[in-house]
């Protein structure tokens, strides 16, 4: 069971491919995606693969770089210019795709917790 000096869940996936829209979400930090991306690598499972591009919102982050910082390199990133599907799309090296849904960095964070329950069934 959770404390009040737990750090938040940030990130929560579903166990397994089941053809819902989205495989999980992610409550990033901040409107930075610059910043933000290396923590998302940072929880991101092994097994699940390794993320080699990432497509996002253009509104749901302040900037809009065309590549990030991660552990162990950079990642190229592309954006949808009008979309505001609250949407990251995460290319992995077998070719496959991830597609997490963003829950706003400034939710409040049992609204945020509900939210990734709601997307997800394993978080992390």
């Amino acid at each position: 069971m959770a404390t009040p000096s737990d750090p938040p869940t940030r990130l929560a996936l579903l166990a397994a491919r089941t053809g819902r829209s989205a495989d999980g979400a992610w409550w990033p930090q901040s409107r930075q995606l610059h910043d933000q991306l290396g923590r998302l690598f940072e929880l991101w499972p092994d097994a699940r693969g390794r993320i080699v591009r990432v497509l996002y919102s253009s509104p749901d982050w302040d900037d809009h770089p065309r590549s990030v910082p991660v552990p162990g390199g950079r990642v190229k990133t592309g954006s949808f210019p009008r979309d505001d599907t609250h949407t990251l799309v995460l290319s992995m090296l077998d070719g496959s795709r991830r597609t997490l849904t963003v829950v706003p960095p400034d939710t409040d964070a049992a609204e945020a917790a509900s939210m990734l329950r709601r997307h997800t069934s394993q978080p992390l």
